[in-house]
């Protein structure tokens, strides 16, 4: 099972630049049926590679599984979502994001072995988080792509792949889609997460690293909600709050986990 990740990366990697090409040439002939069957192969592969590390006991689980495990939540949530979206234009971006995610879990060693319980409350706070981060993923793309966008609108010479992006107020609804849902789901994980440290370790444990960027994370995504609603935010400053709010996340679990599988070699 370990060469199906490697094919999958590979066919992310064709088909990112298939993506690239066919939205940076005009006369080229799009063909979105087949690209999006490559995408559900690709996934396919990816999901069977994943497989062996939640059915295997004692579960393993550290940086490279989450990187990974994030990069398929985010293309499996985009395939679902862009039936219901527009979201022509967004795959080179997220695309990209996703290989460089898979490909950085194939560069690390596997995970920890999970000692602790197994119980619905460890459960709903792992999917939880997982499913946050993938979510948060696409808006942390999204908002790559309205700074693209909005350097169109005061451009006039941008380059092809920009103009094929969505409209900017569509690129935003996208966004603000999937930052509700992600605060949500990162709220369900947090208060699980501090259920559940809680009962394994006791009241007096303290705050982690990870449980400290995690709550940053939350406070930013927050603030933006706020700040869309309070006084419209959009644009630019969405997408940096965005941004900002991502890279907290990502220092506060995939860093805190690199540090101790890749550096202190412990789980």
């Amino acid at each position: 099972m370990t060469w199906l990740a490697p094919i999958a990366l590979v066919l992310y990697l064709a088909l990112g630049w298939q993506f690239c090409r066919s939205r940076l040439t005009r006369h080229a002939v799009a063909r979105p049926t087949l690209e999006h069957s490559l995408l559900i192969v690709a996934l396919a592969l990816h999901g069977l590679a994943l497989w062996p590390d939640f059915v295997t006991l004692p579960l393993r689980f550290g940086a490279a599984e989450a990187l990974s495990l994030t990069a398929w939540l985010a293309m499996l949530i985009y395939l679902v979502g862009h039936l219901a979206y527009r979201l022509e234009g967004i795959q080179p971006a997220l695309i990209g994001m996703v290989a460089l995610l898979l490909a950085a879990s194939l560069l690390l060693p596997p995970g920890h072995a999970l000692d602790y319980p197994q119980n619905i409350v460890s459960r709903l706070h792992f999917f939880s988080a997982m499913l946050a981060y993938a979510v948060l993923t696409i808006a942390a793309g999204v908002a790559l792509l309205i700074r693209l966008a909005d350097r169109r609108l005061h451009r006039a010479a941008a380059s092809l792949l920009i103009q094929t992006l969505p409209p900017l107020l569509a690129l935003e609804k996208l966004l603000f889609a999937c930052v509700y849902a992600g605060f949500a789901l990162l709220t369900i994980a947090l208060a699980t997460g501090a259920l559940f440290t809680e009962y394994i370790y006791g009241p007096h444990r303290g705050l982690s690293h990870k449980a400290v960027f995690s709550v940053l994370a939350w406070l930013v995504y927050g603030g933006l909600i706020f700040g869309r609603f309070r006084s419209g935010w959009r644009g630019q400053r969405a997408a940096n709050w965005a941004l900002g709010g991502f890279a907290l996340m990502l220092l506060g679990y995939i860093g805190t986990r690199l540090v101790l599988d890749v550096i202190l070699h412990r789980g």
